[in-house]
């Protein structure tokens, strides 16, 4: 036990030390998730793997070259027409605060809450400009980042072709007596990670796609951009919704208050209809849970990790139900063998 003990923690401080290359295979892991079920449905209808692994592939790739053809033309058409008009917008900003300080100027304040107001509205300037700066920067790192992800699913090519001469060789590593049973149980745990996987995948897609039309519906700039950035941090628990309404809330206070107002009354509608019926739904059908058994997982991870725990909460009780099921079924079958014996 002390053995297994150092070289679990030898592995994760080799993790820690190469954190950076092992993002790729990180990647490539959760590709290999989501590609799996379908190569093994291929299979279940007698298609030779490697064919079935090149079927899905290319499957996936025309539908990516459908997102490409229909979405990034438009996503790159308002990038563009967001970095034309960010000196406009901040030049608007600044006319809209500079309008603020003589309207109170001219009530005559008292001079420590005009100093007050005046502080806060240079927090504000610094605020709006470092959010500025970040999605910039945000958008410099994930370009960056493209060649990893064009790496990853050259990786999890290899990890799906090799799925057997990998589980073989975690086989040897085990008891005889339980690898059986160890092995059934890590193909399990496996399942209900690619159900989470491609469940969160699928609810970013209706939150974006319902945010986009909605940001389209009232009239908000950038509607693609913002149904992207709310898909995607949505995937944030807790926060996640409030960072992805922060773009468009801003954009649609400086057309009018009225319209930030509409705008903040949508995303909480749709945050509504993820939190209590997209996320649990889905979910929950993807890793075999209740609807309310994940709700209430939410909630539990939330008061005892924070964010951390909610991102893991679903996963870590699916798995848990999964070894429960297996040490239960292991007891059952010890206490029969005893009361025989």
């Amino acid at each position: 036990m002390a053995i297994l003990a150092f070289l679990a923690a030898g592995l994760v401080f080799f993790a820690f030390v190469v954190r950076t290359a092992l993002v790729p295979f990180v990647l490539a892991a959760v590709f290999a998730l989501i590609f799996e079920p379908p190569v093994r449905f291929l299979e279940s209808r007698r298609v030779p793997r490697l064919a079935a692994i090149v079927l899905v592939y290319l499957v996936a790739f025309g539908l990516v070259v459908l997102f490409l053809i229909g979405l990034v033309p438009v996503f790159i058409r308002q990038l563009t027409l967001l970095a034309e008009t960010l000196p406009a917008l901040a030049a608007q900003v600044r006319d809209v605060i500079l309008e603020l300080q003589a309207r109170y100027s001219e009530v005559g304040l008292p001079e420590d809450l005009r100093e007050l107001i005046d502080n806060a509205i240079r927090r504000a300037q610094m605020n709006l400009i470092a959010f500025i700066e970040a999605v910039l920067a945000g958008l410099f790192n994930a370009l960056s980042g493209v060649l990893t992800l064009l790496l990853a699913p050259f990786l999890a090519f290899y990890l799906i072709r090799d799925r057997d001469v990998i589980r073989n060789g975690v086989a040897t590593l085990l008891p005889v007596s339980s690898r059986g049973e160890t092995l059934r149980a890590l193909s399990e745990m496996n399942q209900v990670l690619a159900g989470y996987i491609r469940g969160q995948l699928l609810v970013a897609a209706i939150v974006g796609s319902l945010v986009g039309i909605a940001a389209q519906i009232l009239g908000l700039p950038f509607s693609a951009i913002l149904g992207v950035v709310a898909g995607v941090t949505n995937v944030i628990p807790y926060f996640g919704p409030i960072i992805g309404a922060v773009p468009a809330v801003g954009l649609a206070l400086l057309e009018s208050p009225l319209l930030a107002l509409k705008t903040i009354a949508a995303f909480f509608v749709i945050q509504q209809i993820d939190s209590l019926f997209v996320t649990p739904r889905i979910l929950g059908v993807s890793v075999g849970l209740h609807p309310l058994v994940v709700i209430f997982s939410l909630l539990a991870g939330l008061n005892l990790y924070g964010i951390l725990g909610m991102l893991v909460a679903v996963p870590a009780v699916a798995v848990g139900k999964v070894l429960s099921k297996h040490l239960f079924e292991r007891f059952v079958a010890e206490w029969r063998r005893a009361g025989t014996g």
